[in-house]
């Protein structure tokens, strides 16, 4: 909530889920229209990883970014590989956040390639 109200305030039109079934359902019912997504790791129902194998499924064109507490190389790498645009770890540094969401943006509406294609 404290990032999405952050995110708000820069002028991004912001919406929360309260878990990873919400977006899950979202997805399979088409009801999935988002520039962007901002993951957790850690939600109830289905965790970050596996939201992110069913966004690259469905809206593969969708950049995410994935925030961890764990400072796992191999979550890092599995996130990468699934298609994530980056891994933050936390306590997220909203100004990172931003840069990075910025560039995932431009990135998109550009065409340009991301990092891992």
């Amino acid at each position: 909530a404290v990032l999405a109200e952050a995110l708000s305030r820069r002028g991004y039109r912001v919406q929360g889920a309260p878990d990873g079934l919400w977006v899950s359902r979202a997805l399979r019912a088409g009801a999935f229209s988002f520039d962007l997504v901002v993951l957790d790791w850690k939600m109830p129902g289905l965790d970050g990883l596996a939201v992110l194998q069913q966004l690259q499924t469905f809206v593969q064109e969708t950049p995410v970014i994935l925030i961890s507490i764990a400072s796992d190389d191999q979550l890092r790498l599995a996130a990468l590989n699934l298609g994530a645009f980056e891994v933050l770890r936390k306590p997220v540094n909203f100004g990172a956040l931003a840069f990075l969401v910025e560039r995932a943006l431009q990135q998109k509406w550009s065409g340009e390639r991301t990092h891992d294609e």
